[in-house]
């Protein structure tokens, strides 16, 4: 008898542990379902939390009590500004001994955390334009399911989101507000991550508040006043396509990129494709018109212009044909040493599409070798960077497709208290000018600053007109090997004077900062 009492006993008490390892186990996946005989969810509370910001609000909605104490939980609830309208993006921060929680609210500000805390250390809300919300520990219940609803305090000024059509927020939009007909702009910003934005309020007048986004457009709405404003883009466009050689066969492998030509909009990444057949699937993009680039090492780049794209538009059979290239090779050395210099980077320097450029770059070896084999088949530049050393810009390299050309290069050892860049020129920043190029700052001791002054006029390079051709061509024209002679038509005092021929030796210029020549 005693011996079946025990076993009856060790049934009971297996039963028990069995319940509640159910119950633990059912805590914190989701709602806690009412049956017909459970007691009725006690009443809401409204607890007032000190914070940094205004007086503000956590209402908890407490459930039915008697849960183990000991078992993890879930939250959720609504945020809210203090005029009841949800605020969709918020951040919710959950810290306790079960670590860190966290949730971003939905377009009806609504979030949940699921197997949260037991013990909470700190509860916080956070949105662009509003005021930071902070609990209390004391300030939250123990119960396994509970609901707390947060009421943010807006900050002054004009806020609100960015959405693509749909409902996507819209991360790193541009915003931009102006004066109606004026292109001045009263304040900019960026969306966050969750298409969040605030921006100060400058007066009381009617605004244009503009966002342009590289992949979903551009889109502009009218602000009386400062408050919430929603900004939704049109949505992007894609193309597909394929990249092929001048024979028409596919390019195994190539990177791509496109840039619409939208005001404040640049292009997204370069993407790389590898897959045998040369094509591709490029977007989203920001529809209009735009140009797309290809690059592929052994080919010079591709591109294609006159693209006109509608919003959600999915434009096919685009075709880029690649020429092939020159091959430029050399080594790279230390200028006070003579030795290898490893690991620098070589790219051509005038790419369009400087994501392209670098995708076919070339790197030095352990003996500082370096081979090019992507150029764009015209005069260029190159750039060579290395830790430790001022990048050099050197100009004047071009070759015939197939065709290779050996370039060394000497890089000079930074020093922090001298000038971070070097390039082979004359040393002058160019101007754009209606007769060519106008000469801005000259570097002192370079060749330009020996014979010509600031406010020259730049109008032929070796016999070619500079007018018309744009600051691109002419700064490449004008850059070269060092040593090397370049003739210049300049008409002195702004353009004023008569045009007259200035023979310069271009020499290694030493630049604090970039568009010298």
């Amino acid at each position: 008898m005693k011996r079946t009492a025990w076993i009856v006993a060790g049934i009971v008490v297996l039963g028990l542990l069995l319940g509640a390892l159910g119950l633990l186990l059912s805590i914190g996946e989701g709602p806690v379902p009412t049956g017909a005989g459970d007691p009725a969810p006690a009443p809401r509370v409204v607890y007032e939390v000190a914070s940094q910001a205004p007086p503000a609000q956590i209402e908890v909605d407490e459930s039915p009590k008697g849960w183990p104490a000991a078992a993890p939980r879930t939250v959720l609830g609504r945020v809210t500004d203090d005029q009841g309208r949800p605020i969709d993006g918020a951040r919710v921060v959950l810290d306790g001994d079960h670590g860190r929680h966290s949730a971003r609210t939905d377009g009806q500000g609504r979030y949940r955390l699921t197997r949260a805390a037991t013990t909470l250390k700190s509860f916080t809300v956070s949105a662009v334009g509003f005021e930071p919300f902070a609990a209390e520990p004391q300030a939250l219940p123990a119960e396994p399911q509970f609901t707390l609803d947060v009421v943010l305090v807006p900050k002054p000024g004009l806020r609100g989101v960015v959405r693509v059509a749909g409902g996507e927020p819209a991360a790193e939009a541009r915003l931009v507000l102006r004066r109606p007909g004026e292109r001045r702009w009263l304040g900019t910003t960026l969306s966050d991550s969750d298409g969040r934005f605030h921006l100060a309020w400058p007066g009381d007048e009617p605004l244009h508040l503009s966002a342009y986004h590289a992949q979903h457009g551009q889109a502009r709405v009218d602000v009386a006043e400062a408050g919430e404003v929603v900004v939704e883009l049109p949505g992007g466009a894609w193309i597909e396509g394929q990249v092929v050689d001048g024979d028409g066969d596919p390019v195994p492998a190539f990177s791509v990129t496109a840039s619409p030509l939208t005001h404040m909009s640049g292009g997204p990444p370069a993407q790389s494709f590898d897959n045998g057949d040369g094509r591709f699937v490029l977007g989203p993009l920001a529809a209009g018109r735009m140009q797309l680039w290809a690059a592929a090492e052994g080919y010079q780049p591709g591109e294609v212009t006159g693209l006109t794209l509608e919003p959600g538009e999915r434009r096919t059979g685009v075709v880029l044909t690649l020429k092939r290239s020159s091959v430029l090779t050399g080594r790279v050395t230390d200028a006070r040493t003579g030795k290898p210099v490893a690991g620098a980077s070589v790219i051509p320097a005038e790419w369009r599409a400087r994501a392209l450029a670098e995708a076919v770059g070339a790197y030095t070896d352990e003996d500082g070798r370096y081979t090019l084999r992507a150029l764009p088949g015209v005069r260029t530049s190159i750039r060579i960077t290395a830790e430790g050393y001022r990048s050099l810009l050197l100009g004047g390299v071009e070759g015939a497709p197939g065709e290779e050309t050996v370039r060394d290069f000497e890089l000079t050892p930074t020093d922090a208290d001298r000038p971070t860049g070097e390039l082979t020129g004359i040393g002058a920043v160019l101007r754009p000018h209606i007769y060519g190029v106008r000469l801005g700052q000259l570097v002192e001791g370079g060749p330009a600053a020996e014979v010509l002054n600031e406010g020259d006029v730049v109008v032929a390079v070796d016999g070619q007109s500079a007018k018309g051709l744009g600051m691109n061509k002419v700064a490449q024209a004008i850059r070269g090997e060092e040593g090397t002679e370049v003739v210049l038509t300049v008409r002195r005092n702004n353009g004023s004077g008569q045009p007259e021929e200035v023979v310069l030796v271009r020499g290694r210029v030493a630049f604090p900062q970039r568009h010298h020549n």
